[in-house]
């Protein structure tokens, strides 16, 4: 499972009108389509034609025709009274396929909830999904939740812990393609975030995780480390969050953040078994 920079993040940004690609292969049809899939979010509920033309930036003819195929495939509802739509369940059946093939997902599992025990924090496992990350798994220490997150749930990756660890974990060259986005995304604010994200960085560098302090979630902090496979195709976060009420910055560091880099290493040499 590469997260790296390839060629589709391109093709997503040509559909996105940002850049020229040139790829002969590449179905566009196919790609306005998924577009269309991405658009919907978790509690948003169901969107009509106009709506996901606004979402997508694309025109509403193209969304019309593409609702109507996405329909008959089965992969969308049409709701006729409200003519609106929203995902099926059928979409379900290409996520499950993608987590229960995923290696580093099978190993981590008993050793995230040991970690979350040990915590009383949540442990998540996330991968890049362009701009942001996506949690792929998820372990609470408490049997209360303290975080309203779950398999599915994004975190932006320049002010997280989980996406900062990320662009810790993947090459120079590579950051810098994120980098113009989130310039382009932050205007004037973008220096000084710029500089939080390398001083995360270098905690990582020098420690193995990187601890963000209420700058994602207001009254939430949290620590991460990346998980690099041993021949760099692959590399994602795992994070130890928690409500600033629940845990304390020493604890994360002096405790919680060694125990997480130890177990991201760990993994990262499982993967060549």
């Amino acid at each position: 499972m590469a997260n790296t920079v390839s060629k589709e993040d391109h093709a997503a940004d040509e559909l996105h009108g940002e850049m020229d690609v040139t790829d002969r292969k590449f179905v566009a049809a196919i790609g306005r389509a998924f577009e269309i899939l991405r658009a919907f979010k978790p509690g948003e509920g169901p969107m009509g034609n106009a709506e996901l033309s606004a979402a997508t930036k694309l025109p509403k003819p193209t969304v019309s025709r593409l609702t109507h195929t996405l329909t008959r495939l089965g992969y969308l509802n049409h709701l006729e009274g409200a003519g609106r739509y929203e995902p099926s369940p059928s979409i379900l059946a290409l996520g499950y396929c993608v987590l229960s093939n995923m290696k580093v997902r099978q190993l981590a599992g008993d050793y995230m909830q040991q970690l979350a025990e040990h915590s009383g924090a949540t442990i998540g496992l996330a991968s890049r999904d362009r701009l942001s990350m996506i949690y792929v798994a998820m372990r609470n220490g408490s049997t209360l939740r303290t975080m309203h997150l779950d398999v599915g749930s994004r975190a932006a990756m320049e002010t997280s812990a989980l996406g900062r660890a990320f662009l810790a974990g993947i090459s120079p060259e590579e950051r810098e393609y994120f980098y113009g986005h989130f310039a382009r995304t932050h205007g004037a604010k973008w220096p000084d975030l710029k500089s939080r994200i390398e001083n995360c960085i270098a905690q990582v560098q020098e420690r193995g995780f990187c601890m963000v302090d209420g700058e994602w979630q207001r009254d939430t902090r949290a620590v991460a480390a990346p998980i690099i496979s041993p021949d760099g195709q692959m590399v994602m976060a795992m994070n130890c969050a928690a409500p600033t009420f629940h845990i304390t910055p020493d604890k994360l560091e002096q405790d919680c953040g060694p125990r997480l880099a130890h177990l991201c290493r760990g993994l990262a040499t499982m993967l060549a078994s």
